[in-house]
């Protein structure tokens, strides 16, 4: 008679622990660079009361006029402009969690109020980017030079953009998704050790903090878009910054846990010659 064998698939299997892990597999999630380069300049002036912020803006005066010895000068006007930053968007998200579900399994609450956040910043962005739009004329939304690749001539093309409404040289940012960013690390003069003032874009992978005057950032969200700016071609002020709130819902006869995440704020674009695009 053969060999009868007592294996876990089998005779052994109602008797085989299994075990949970504490520690979560975390799924991958894209960058949310726009949210924290914009300009918050105008945040404080709503912390209070109100859901307004007027915001002016004074042009500059015509040339100056050259006046000869004995003759009396004209006074000039300029007129006073202003944009409305209106607090107006709730952006929220929630999960309920039933009793049961707290007490019998592994704790994830914590796990679930970090991607409930995350999904509002996403949200955030993609306001954002929906209400960038460049200016027409001058035209400030340019194609790659060659079709599918993002090369020096399309940074120096939007840089030029910038420089010819004298957008200011500082705080300037370039967001990328990851065709044009790596089309980049073909680009010499941003890679060789000849030019880049310290680490190796192509041992780390990263590239220079700056190019071209640009500070890079990479997400996947913007897809082949490229998008050049100055920080303050958009603003936006948060009346209330992010709350988390658990709320138990036995009043409703429910034996659960709601979370409530949520924040209040404005957003507008200021400016629409101080950004520019590339579509690769």
């Amino acid at each position: 008679m053969a060999n009868a064998y007592m294996d876990t698939a089998n005779e052994v299997s109602a008797i085989v622990p299994e075990q949970w892990s504490s520690k979560y597999y975390d799924v991958l999630l894209a960058e949310l660079p726009f949210n924290s380069i914009i300009s918050k300049d105008y945040e404080g002036d709503i912390a209070n009361l109100g859901d307004t912020v007027n915001i002016a803006s004074i042009p500059e005066f015509s040339d100056a006029t050259e006046l000869p010895e004995a003759d009396a000068a004209d006074a000039d006007a300029v007129t006073i402009g202003s944009q409305a930053l209106v607090i107006n968007k709730r952006i929220v998200k929630d999960f309920i969690v039933t009793n049961k579900a707290l007490l019998q399994s592994i704790p994830f609450v914590e796990k679930l109020k970090e991607l409930a956040i995350y999904s509002i910043q996403k949200k955030i962005q993609s306001l954002i980017i929906s209400l960038t739009v460049p200016s027409a004329a001058p035209d400030h939304t340019i194609t790659a030079v060659t079709p599918g690749v993002f090369a020096l001539a399309d940074i120096l093309a939007v840089k030029e953009l910038l420089d010819n409404q004298n957008v200011p040289m500082s705080d300037r940012h370039l967001v990328l998704g990851s065709g044009p960013l790596n089309d980049i690390f073909n680009i010499t003069g941003f890679t060789s050790s000849d030019f880049v003032a310290s680490g190796s874009p192509l041992a780390s992978g990263q590239l220079p903090a700056q190019l071209v005057g640009f500070m890079p950032h990479f997400t996947t969200v913007v897809g082949s878009n490229v998008y050049a700016f100055h920080a303050s071609y958009f603003t936006m002020a948060s009346q209330q910054g992010m709350a988390v709130a658990e709320y138990d819902l036995g009043v409703e006869g429910r034996r659960a846990k709601r979370v409530n995440c949520d924040t209040l704020l404005g957003m507008k674009q200021l400016s629409d010659v101080r950004v520019a695009t590339v579509t690769v």
